[in-house]
């Protein structure tokens, strides 16, 4: 066998290698980031446990989804606090600028889902009792005599 021969096999081996290192590290990552996410479900079940049965289904497939974006959001921070919130573009030869980053939009459009899925989650807890009957503190008194 010729040196070049081995030469190309030493490389086809470093390439498969290194193919394998990038699916392996991806993989782990995918792992780790579902066990992020595991957690993040049992935390809050724990929290949504008062639930009444009617709303249960709703609340399980809700908290699946604040779960998922909560995990995902964390790593868009973490994304956005080391690249910043611009991104460099080149549009042709001569036209350059900044625009938002993929992740700094992805993660304002995730907070946006979040807050709607969690305000589910938060309108279908019990009420506390006596909620009914809470003392008038004259706040709202106070600003329509203000006019506004």
């Amino acid at each position: 066998m010729s040196k070049i021969a081995i030469a190309r096999d030493d490389k086809a081996f470093e390439e498969e290698l290194a193919k394998r290192e990038a699916e392996y590290d991806s993989i782990s990552a995918y792992l780790e980031k579902e066990e992020r996410i595991k957690k993040e479900v049992r935390r809050l079940k724990r929290l949504f446990s008062d639930i009444d049965g009617k709303k249960k289904n709703l609340v399980l497939a809700t908290i699946s989804d604040v779960a998922f974006l909560t995990i995902t959001m964390q790593d868009l921070r973490e994304n956005i606090n080391r690249d910043g919130t611009t991104s460099e573009y080149k549009n042709g030869e001569n036209q350059y600028g900044t625009k938002q980053s993929p992740d700094a939009q992805l993660y304002l459009q995730m907070s946006q889902k979040l807050t709607a899925a969690m305000k589910i989650l938060v309108d279908c807890l019990p009420k506390p009792k006596g909620s009914e009957g809470t003392k008038d503190d004259g706040f709202d008194a106070f600003v329509a005599g203000r006019g506004g």
